[in-house]
Parts: C-alpha cells; sequence; structure tokens
C-alpha cells in the first residue's frame, strides 16, 4: 500500500510529503484506461495531480495550480504552491523528489538517459529558480545494481560521467549499473548532500512493478506536495 517516505517540514513554514505506491495500489501508467486510471490516482492522493508524459528528456515544467501541466512531455516538475500534487511514474528509472527549505518541492524521473543528459541538474536549478535554500533529496524505489545488467558501451559512458563506484556486478556476475549510486553523484555536484535512499530493489522486491524482469508496462508512481501544518 501507499508508503510515506518523507514528511519534512520546512524553513518557510509549509510541509513536504513524498509517497510511494506499489502493486497492491494498481498500475499508474498513464495509458490505462483513463476513468480507471483516475480512480487509482485519487486513492493514493485524493487531489488532482501534475503527471507527466515521461520521454527521457531533461524538460522541467514549473506547475502553479492543482493538476496543472498534467500529461506534459517532460521528466521533472517544480512548484512553491501547496495543495499541488506533483507525480512520476516508474517501473525501474529512480523517482527521486527534491525538498527545498525555502519552500518548493520537485519530482524527477531519472532514467539512465536522463541521468546521462542532466536532468537532476535541471531539475535542481530550476527548483533553486523559485525556491531559496539548500535542497534536500529523497530517492525512492528502483533497480539496484545486483538485477540491472547493462551494456558495456553503455556503462562506459556512465562512468566516465559518475566515476568508477557505478560500475557493479549482477547478483550472477554481470556488468551492471548502480543507478542509486549515480543519482547520488548527480546530486552532490549541485550541492544536493542530503540524500535519503529507499534501500528496495524493483528488480527482486515483489511489492514493486519491473520492466526488466516483467516486460510489462505496468508502473508505481511517486508523488509529492506541499501543505500547510
Amino acid at each position: 500500500m501507499v508508503r510515506v517516505l518523507a514528511e519534512r517540514p520546512l524553513r518557510s513554514g509549509l510541509i513536504a510529503t513524498v509517497v510511494m505506491s506499489e502493486i497492491l495500489d494498481g498500475d499508474l501508467a498513464v495509458d490505462d484506461p483513463d476513468g480507471e486510471l483516475d480512480r487509482r490516482r485519487s486513492a493514493v492522493v485524493p487531489r488532482p495531480w501534475s503527471w507527466l508524459r515521461q520521454v527521457h528528456g531533461v524538460k522541467v515544467v514549473v506547475v502553479s495550480t492543482p493538476g496543472d501541466c498534467a500529461g506534459s512531455e517532460a521528466d521533472a516538475s517544480v512548484t512553491t504552491r501547496a495543495g499541488c500534487p506533483l507525480g512520476v511514474q516508474v517501473a525501474d528509472c529512480a523517482p527521486v523528489a527534491l525538498l527545498a527549505d525555502g519552500g518548493g518541492i520537485a519530482v524527477v524521473h531519472v532514467g539512465w538517459r536522463g541521468l546521462r543528459d542532466g536532468v537532476l541538474d535541471a531539475a535542481a536549478r530550476a527548483l533553486g529558480r523559485i525556491a531559496e535554500g539548500p535542497q534536500r533529496a529523497v530517492v525512492g524505489p528502483c533497480i539496484h545494481p545486483c538485477c540491472y545488467e547493462f551494456g558495456e558501451a553503455d556503462l562506459d559512458v556512465l562512468v566516465g560521467g559518475f566515476g568508477s563506484a557505478v560500475r557493479q556486478r549482477t547478483m550472477d556476475g554481470r556488468p551492471s549499473l548502480d543507478l542509486p549510486a549515480a543519482v547520488g553523484v548527480a546530486l552532490g555536484r549541485f550541492g544536493v548532500d542530503d540524500v535519503w535512499v529507499d534501500g528496495a530493489c524493483t528488480g527482486c522486491d515483489p511489492r514493486y512493478w519491473s520492466f526488466r524482469v516483467s516486460g510489462r508496462p505496468q508502473r508505481q508512481a511517486m508523488v509529492a506536495w506541499l501543505q500547510l501544518p
């Protein structure tokens, strides 16, 4: 069932909440039939979400009202407004929430291509433009190196960008990418050092969908919002 990953008071006086759905909450992939999908979204967070049609890019949208920018082709969203849930859908990619102490949040869909191209940097910069203060990060369940077999050529590119620690091995000894470690490196470069990482691997934790394991399109979601105390 829906799990609270973070609930933190910010210096601005707002409270930032980050939750994660699980298989038991139903499929939240955006191409599911609209009526059923709306019901499932409302069961997770009973307000209109700003959900995205994710394209593994670096575009960030700014949300100002509940449901604003819903369906936009982007991989991150930011807001300073209370009561505006931001959501990303994932199976193995990393869902990341950024919490700015001055009163803003971002949610980011981080696959390896977006990571390589700078989606976390783009999101952190966009959040910094609308909310002052240090940022903290919450990294939700994603695929871990135990299950993330990765091609050598692309792995070499990511090692060149994020360091040798992101090169790991799967449980059966094949080359793999440590996606949470790479996310941590990318965040650290922007000065985000307070990073909480969920330990669940979508590849081997039965609570979560995994495209790598099943080849099916189902998705869980991370949703974050601001609220008054």
